[in-house]
């Protein structure tokens, strides 16, 4: 039961971001462009990662156990970098769909 507590603070952001894919994928399907991809793939890979969150802890209970305990700050940070890159590139493309569609290079294409 307390596992389940953990991760309802969690849920808001993950149906936002399923929130945000559905949107993307509305206006693919009405405007094709750049800035309607890089949506969709910024909001894709929130919401990947959010869903790859539930299983991070186990996944750095397993590789500490196969590792060695002395070895748990090394795994926890290689697993939290690897989040933090691909959390970097989704932002990024966020911030470049959003430049394109104010700045109306969408049209340009």
């Amino acid at each position: 039961m307390t596992r389940y507590v953990m991760y309802l603070p969690m849920l808001p952001i993950l149906l936002a971001h399923l929130a945000g894919v559905v949107v993307a994928v509305i206006l693919l399907t009405r405007h094709r462009g750049t800035p309607a991809i890089l949506a969709l793939v910024g909001f894709a890979v929130l919401f990947l990662l959010d869903l790859a969150s539930f299983a991070r802890e186990p996944l750095i209970r397993f590789l500490s156990s196969q590792v060695g305990m002395r070895q748990f700050v090394l795994v926890n940070t290689s697993v939290g970098c690897c989040c933090s890159i691909f959390n970097i590139i989704a932002v990024v493309c966020l911030i470049i769909a959003l430049w394109q569609a104010v700045s109306g290079a969408a049209e340009a294409v």
